[in-house]
């Protein structure tokens, strides 16, 4: 049983790694727009881990906030859109869908879409502008889905 218990925990360095990309990637989203936020990927590891692993879960939603946090987007929006698509959606979407790339492309999609839909909503209701409909939330989608698709 130790064995299998090994596989899952994680290096010194690999522990590093994720502490200093939790909280120093969200600073580098805010000084450089060309690097993607990830909400979607983020909200995938915490789907998935939120029965199995429980750190992962945690983590991933520390980062959902310490991004809202430094790129001034409305506070727990992204950490909300991650709990409704699970309580909504993932259980179906699991059922429906053997292939673990594919369970992973669709829910990244429908947690970037609508995480940014609700961002308009949010602008639309409050008449605030935090963020800006152009080609550069494409990318972001793009760049978010290649990354969780490869990895």
């Amino acid at each position: 049983m130790n064995r299998y218990m090994e596989k899952d925990r994680l290096t010194f360095l690999q522990k590093a790694f994720v502490t200093f990309f939790v909280l120093f990637y969200p600073f580098l989203t805010s000084m450089y727009t060309m690097l993607p936020p990830l909400i979607g990927l983020v909200g995938y590891i915490i789907i998935s881990n939120i029965h199995s692993n429980k750190v992962y879960a945690v983590v991933g939603f520390f980062y959902l906030l310490n991004l809202d946090l430094n790129l001034t987007l409305p506070l727990f929006l992204s950490t909300f859109i991650v709990i409704i698509v699970y309580i909504l959606f993932y259980s179906t979407l699991k059922l429906l869908i053997r292939c673990r790339v594919c369970l992973l492309f669709v829910l990244m999609m429908l947690l970037d879409f609508s995480y940014y839909a609700s961002l308009f909503l949010y602008d639309f209701v409050f008449t605030s502008s935090s963020v800006i409909g152009d080609m550069l939330l494409l990318y972001y989608i793009v760049i978010d889905i290649l990354i969780g698709v490869f990895l």
